[in-house]
């Protein structure tokens, strides 16, 4: 009887032994925050389809896609953060697509390429004067396939018309869009200075 007493304390203490192991195995990751928690039936995006959410298409033609950053739409305000509501302004990204102009441009930048980096994309700040039908870039910048940026240009230039049935006309009627929305009854005090002079 005692044997079989002993077999069962064993046997007890082996049950539980591997059920304690069992379930520190199953212990999840507690957040720093426990109040940083969501429920999500999508899984989380990639920094890629992050970066591809952020854009979106103004037209395509011969040269290329172009493409807005939605998070910098919006007033300029200056350097003391007056926001001047004829002013919008937004960062466009041209990605080359023409065969003729990438081999040229690539022939350009050919001294600051290294490898087999190759020329792909630019970023445009831009801004628009509403009123007038002007608009300017500030700011010009040249990416390559690696994402490195192998020229900045700063325009000092002013204002200039804009071209009709351009993708300067197209990006206009967009911030004519974001104007109309913001000035909505409905938009109150939501008028955000999105952009520095």
């Amino acid at each position: 009887m005692k044997k079989i007493a002993l077999l069962l304390l064993v046997s007890l203490l082996l049950t539980l032994q591997t059920s304690v192991l069992a379930a520190r195995r199953q212990v999840e990751e507690v957040p720093e925050n426990p109040m940083d928690w969501s429920i999500s039936t999508k899984p989380p995006m990639s920094e890629e389809e992050k970066e591809a959410a952020r854009w979106s298409l103004i037209l395509e033609n011969d040269l290329g896609l172009y493409a807005y950053d939605m998070s910098t739409l919006g007033y300029v305000s200056d350097k003391n953060g007056a926001v001047d509501t004829n002013l919008v302004g937004a960062t466009v990204k041209t990605l080359f697509t023409d065969k003729k102009i990438l081999k040229k441009l690539q022939e350009q930048y050919a001294s600051k390429l290294k490898g087999k980096e190759k020329l792909q994309y630019c970023l445009l700040d831009m801004q628009y004067n509403m009123a007038e039908k002007t608009y300017t870039v500030t700011e010009m910048r040249v990416f390559t396939n690696k994402n490195r940026i192998i020229e900045t240009k700063k325009n000092k230039t002013g204002f200039v018309p804009v071209p009709e049935k351009s993708f300067a006309e197209a990006m206009y009627e967009i911030c004519q869009q974001f104007v109309t929305e913001m000035n909505a009854p409905e938009a109150g005090a939501q008028k955000a200075s999105l952009l520095s002079k």
